[in-house]
């Protein structure tokens, strides 16, 4: 069985296509597109003329993924379309544009199928957190094995904090700002005493790469991030991204993202970040599975 999950979120719009075996996902093939619909949302609270970049992203992720053949589809949409004044509508368009209903899913319900996604491969018998970080807002849990304990939404976003603070390149003042910013936030982080923190979004699954090409890890220090850092810092995102094989906007929103992430580490003292490649559209295409059509409440 074949499955196709899409995901409009607050930088990108995904599409995942997984087969089922055994009860368990095998990626097929993951298509991405950068329209950055969040950092609208946050100038002037609504999508307004990026929808039309949106729907053209969604509509090429779709194809690709229709070339590769699939039984079901899924789709939902998060933060940006979720605080926009107009997402309701943007939605709505979307859902006629590839076919099947996108649903506005809540933060909560985003944060839920997240987890499962994650915990499917990460999940540890002592307490443990989960970082979801997108491009307007993260989420994070905190859990035991494959039980959510707790979890918050947090205004933390990669491509708004990039847009709202930083320069090409990021000048350290603006690096001061930004951290300063995104930790009044971290103050509403769910508590624990969590021995791992994990995370998934695009600035976690594009991380190992700026370390190394060959042979990423899946496991990266406080050291490794700073050297990631470093690499992402050296020159204007053009200059950078063509080094590094990237996108310009995604290493922007990577810069922050990293940034966000090390106050994450920091905020539960720990010194090693777990990369997942499993997140919300795995959740989505599980919950699925097992709920049917209600899977996405």
């Amino acid at each position: 069985m074949r499955l196709a999950a899409v995901d409009i979120g607050s930088n990108t719009v995904h599409a995942l296509v997984a087969d089922v075996v055994r009860g368990r996902l095998q990626e097929v093939a993951h298509f991405i597109e950068m329209p950055e619909l969040g950092a609208q949302v946050a100038r002037t609270g609504a999508i307004g003329p990026r929808a039309k970049a949106g729907l053209r992203a969604l509509r090429k992720v779709v194809r690709e993924a229709q070339a590769l053949g699939y039984e079901d589809m899924v789709a939902t949409a998060t933060e940006a379309v979720r605080e926009a004044s107009d997402g309701r509508a943007f939605a709505r368009e979307a859902s006629a544009a590839i076919g099947v209903p996108v649903h506005v899913i809540s933060a909560h319900r985003e944060a839920q199928l997240s987890f499962l996604g994650v915990s499917s491969r990460h999940a540890v018998r002592r307490e443990w957190a989960m970082v979801d970080l997108g491009g307007a807002s993260t989420e994070v849990v905190i859990a035991r094995g494959s039980e959510m304990l707790r979890s918050t939404s947090l205004p933390i976003g990669s491509g708004v904090l990039a847009s709202t603070y930083f320069s090409d390149p990021p000048r350290p003042e603006e690096r001061a700002r930004m951290r300063k910013a995104a930790l009044r936030e971290l103050t509403q982080a769910p508590d624990g005493e969590a021995e791992r923190l994990v995370a998934t979004g695009g600035t976690a699954s594009n991380l190992p790469l700026v370390l190394a090409r060959r042979n990423p890890p899946l496991v990266m220090t406080t050291a490794d991030l700073l050297a990631c850092e470093a690499r992402l810092d050296r020159g204007r995102a053009s200059k950078v991204a063509a080094d590094l094989g990237l996108e310009a906007n995604r290493v922007k929103a990577m810069r922050a993202g990293l940034e966000a992430l090390l106050l994450f580490l920091d905020w539960y003292g720990l010194s090693v970040l777990h990369i997942s490649h499993e997140g919300l559209r795995h959740g989505m295409l599980l919950a699925y599975l097992a709920q049917s059509e209600g899977w996405w409440r």
